[in-house]
């Protein structure tokens, strides 16, 4: 009998415990999403289509899971579009419509927890707010100020290597001498500095590269017109780019340094900004007239 009941209250102390255990369980929180792993996920499938706070080839994600209001959906969302898009949900068709039927990449390899990861970093890049980078002004101007700086370095020290050659070809020459004189044969009279074949050559060698650099750098420089402004295929400011975002004029015009002309950049130096960069928010550009 004694046997029978220390039996029964092992049983009835394993349903408790297992009881407990499964209460604690389902009251413990989940484990929370982890947005630096999101942040490595999204840059590495999904920057190159969506932004946070801006719209690209698709949508801004700010806010994307107050516009899904089936979480579960929008994971499967994310993971295929074409089979939330079979299933007619009236939201992701008409998503589907308004960015002209560009279908948004299969991710099969994700998991739920790579998703919730993502959205997490989305949610806290939507607190943050859209960042704003400050202009580096004064940037091409450092730039060419340390080239000026290496230029005049490199200047001395040619200057100062092509003093020492001179000089250890004047040790050489002397040194010839005391040999020759100490072996007993007769050495002809030293010729003078300006009349010495050699050193004339060296000068003239020197003068001719120095007279080439400043005759092709005058050549250059023929045709330039100041303030010339050409028709612009497209609506476009100056002021804008080189003026309020202190864009390097190189950058758009690799060739002006050494070109007769700027020339107009190809497309793609364009968007290698404007797929990032999709609206102005700076000072009026537009008057009752037309442009500024």
């Amino acid at each position: 009998m004694y046997c029978r009941v220390s039996i029964l209250l092992r049983k009835q102390f394993v349903s408790v415990l297992i009881l407990c255990v499964g209460l604690v369980l389902s009251f413990a929180p989940a484990r929370a999403a982890d947005p630096a792993a999101g942040k490595a996920l999204f840059q590495a499938n999904c920057a190159s289509c969506h932004n946070v706070h801006k719209k690209l080839t698709g949508p801004a994600l700010a806010g994307i899971e107050e516009r899904w209001a089936d979480k579960a959906l929008l994971h499967k969302w994310i993971k295929n579009s074409a089979s939330v898009l079979a299933t007619g949900d009236a939201y992701a068709n008409n998503l589907f419509k308004e960015y002209n039927g560009t279908a948004m990449p299969a991710f099969p390899t994700f998991t739920d927890a790579d998703v919730d990861n993502i959205l997490a970093y989305v949610a806290d890049e939507q607190v943050k707010g859209p960042k704003t980078a400050a202009p580096a002004a004064g940037a091409e101007g450092a730039a060419k100020e340390d080239s000026g700086s290496n230029s005049l370095i490199f200047g001395i020290i040619t200057l100062i290597l092509a003093i020492v050659a001179v000089i250890l070809l004047q040790i050489n020459s002397n040194l010839n001498k005391l040999a020759a004189e100490k072996e007993g044969i007769d050495q002809p009279e030293p010729v003078a500095f300006y009349k010495n074949k050699a050193y004339i050559a060296i000068g003239i060698m020197i003068l001719f590269v120095i007279g080439g650099y400043f005759t092709i750098q005058g050549a250059i420089g023929l045709g330039r017109t100041q303030d010339y402004m050409p028709e612009q295929p497209i609506f476009y400011s100056h002021k804008v780019h080189a003026g309020t975002n202190q864009i390097s004029c190189l950058y758009c015009h690799s060739g002006a340094e050494k070109s007769k002309h700027a020339m107009i950049p190809a497309e793609n130096v364009c968007m290698n900004c404007h797929k990032a960069v999709t609206e102005y928010s700076g000072p009026e550009l537009f008057t009752a007239e037309g442009k500024k």
